[in-house]
């Protein structure tokens, strides 16, 4: 039975039902399992983050080398003659004639790209699972687990918290 506050006993099953540590050895391998499994979660979390920033600096390659190539065909278009559009004598204007540069407006959504956008899905989900499987330690109401949940994110945040920040996470 799951005792309905914070406690130090054993007897609560821990995400699976084979694994329902009840010994004090048990327990504290349980608490050691879920130190790792709090600093891994730290880990891809950081991983995650150094590919969002590799991902956003690869997407902004990719459409500044389209808009140089939009820039460019319009230019061609407007030094083409054969379009079709009666060409100005050099004379008739005193304005000198300049070929005509179209901007577009810069994209407030980066561009889907599958190799990304995928992958970012599948971080996605795999950190939802372990937030779910921490949660579900956390509802045992097993001090021990709780305090080991805290303590293994704490220390995977000293080790990974710099990785993937810009300048090393300071402003």
């Amino acid at each position: 039975m799951m005792t309905p506050w914070l406690h130090f006993s054993g007897g609560d099953y821990l995400i699976f039902e084979t694994w329902m540590p009840e010994s004090k050895g048990a327990i504290a391998g349980a608490c050691i399992a879920l130190v790792a499994f709090c600093i891994l979660e730290r880990w891809i979390s950081a991983l995650r983050r150094q590919m969002e920033i590799q991902w956003g600096a690869l997407a902004l390659i990719l459409q500044t080398q389209r808009t140089s190539t939009d820039v460019q065909h319009v230019d061609d278009k407007a030094k083409d003659p054969s379009d079709g559009i009666d060409a100005i004598e050099e004379g008739s204007s005193s304005l000198p004639i300049t070929p005509a540069r179209v901007r577009s407006r810069q994209r407030l959504v980066p561009p889907f790209i599958p190799m990304h956008d995928i992958t970012r899905g599948i971080f996605q989900a795999v950190q939802s699972l372990f937030s779910y499987t921490l949660m579900l330690a956390v509802m045992t109401f097993n001090a021990s687990y709780i305090i080991s949940i805290v303590v293994g994110l704490a220390i995977g945040e000293v080790l990974f918290g710099r990785i993937g920040r810009l300048n090393g996470g300071r402003v």
